[in-house]
């Protein structure tokens, strides 16, 4: 059996110091802190960035599937008659429902990129009427791209902005998809 020995008042305080001292110390300091924060900061930054590329990459396909959704309930139902296709029409025929990357309100259709405005009418490609019309203004950079991409099989004629990236009976031309300024106006015609 062990022999108890009085404990040592001087040795007791000090034991006590001692550990004060060491929890006082396993803190952390303000510049530690902050750099955590810092850190915390960018990896979130990063993340949003991520997030946000993807998901406008995913509402410009979304719209593509809309547009050609669109594109043939209106051949369909126009049958090469397109002398009469504007927005009016369609709306008042209920064309524009149903899309989740279109909003309309009364015939002024919006898209869900940009806020730009989708305006329908008869096209020429060879002669008056012989095609419908899509112009979609506002189109964002990051969207641009992956849209005209999507969309440049289902048209017959499609530009951005001044340039023709397809032209009728031609091959797509990728290197005129130019899109700039967050403000990007897309032509497509279709017969």
């Amino acid at each position: 059996m062990k022999e108890m020995t009085p404990t040592n008042p001087m040795k007791s305080a000090q034991r006590k110091r001692t550990i004060a001292r060491r929890a006082k110390e396993a803190g952390m300091s303000m510049v530690e802190m902050s750099l955590v924060l810092i850190i915390a900061l960018g990896a979130v930054a990063a993340a949003v960035s991520y997030f946000s590329s993807n998901n406008t990459s995913s509402q410009a396909n979304q719209l593509a599937t809309d547009m050609s959704m669109l594109i043939g309930k209106v051949k369909s139902a126009y049958s090469g008659q397109y002398g009469s296709v504007s927005n009016t029409k369609l709306n008042t025929g209920g064309f524009f429902s149903g899309y989740s990357a279109l909003t309309n309100t009364a015939g002024v259709v919006t898209t869900a990129m940009g806020g730009g405005t989708l305006t329908v009418s008869p096209g020429t490609v060879t002669t008056a009427n012989d095609s419908v019309k899509y112009v979609i203004t506002q189109m964002p950079d990051a969207a641009c791209q992956p849209f005209v991409t999507a969309m440049v099989k289902t048209s017959t004629t499609l530009d951005v902005g001044a340039n023709k990236v397809k032209a009728a009976g031609a091959v797509p031309d990728p290197s005129k998809i130019t899109c700039s300024a967050d403000n990007n106006t897309i032509t497509l015609q279709v017969q």
